[in-house]
């Protein structure tokens, strides 16, 4: 329970108490959750790759702000920039998808507001998944990696598989690469 407990600290205690209720109930649903969304006045969601499970639950308006402002360690302000992209990396590299009201200026957004759902993506590490495209992205003639584009649908693994090349390449080096994704991992 201690790695969902990096997410379950960002909801207000009532939701706390009773996802951490939810998931005790049952392990095998804590260790193959990858979504948690929580949307204004709908019932909590908790998705896995074999099936939903509704929490009977209505979440308010207010909650939603609690819970962004936990998020943002109470200071929303300092999190604008990443709020304008839709979604905000909490530490463990979790990432939180937000919608809202876009509120436009010069054909960008410059900011959100009436924030109506967050979608919590569990991010999991999955030691070797990248072994198999070692050789394909490795130049060993040249001792450099080859340009390198990975392109899934959403939630088949492409940022899993990405830090595990990077961890991959970093243990066979003695340079630590770079990585830089779309997800400014704040952990």
């Amino acid at each position: 329970m201690k790695d969902i407990e990096e997410i379950l600290r960002y909801f207000p205690n009532n939701i706390y108490n009773l996802l951490k209720s939810t998931l005790a109930q049952d392990r095998n649903l804590q260790k193959h959750l990858q979504e948690i969304r929580i949307r204004v006045e709908r019932a909590i969601l908790l998705k896995t790759r074999q099936a939903d499970i509704v929490i009977d639950y209505q979440i308010s308006t207010s909650e939603i702000l609690q819970t962004l402002e936990r998020l943002c360690e109470n200071s929303i302000y300092a999190y604008k920039n990443q709020i304008c992209e839709g979604f905000l990396t909490v530490k463990g590299g979790h990432r939180i998808g937000i919608t809202g009201t876009a509120v436009i200026e010069g054909n960008h957004i410059v900011n959100l507001k009436y924030i109506t759902s967050l979608n919590f993506r569990i991010a999991r590490e999955v030691i070797n998944c990248s072994n198999h495209l070692l050789s394909e992205i490795i130049d060993k003639e040249n001792n450099t990696i080859y340009n390198t584009l990975i392109v899934s649908p959403p939630g088949k693994g492409k940022t899993t598989m990405l830090r595990d090349i990077i961890r991959n390449i970093s243990n066979r080096n003695s340079r630590n690469p770079f990585q830089r994704d779309d997800m400014r991992s704040s952990g």
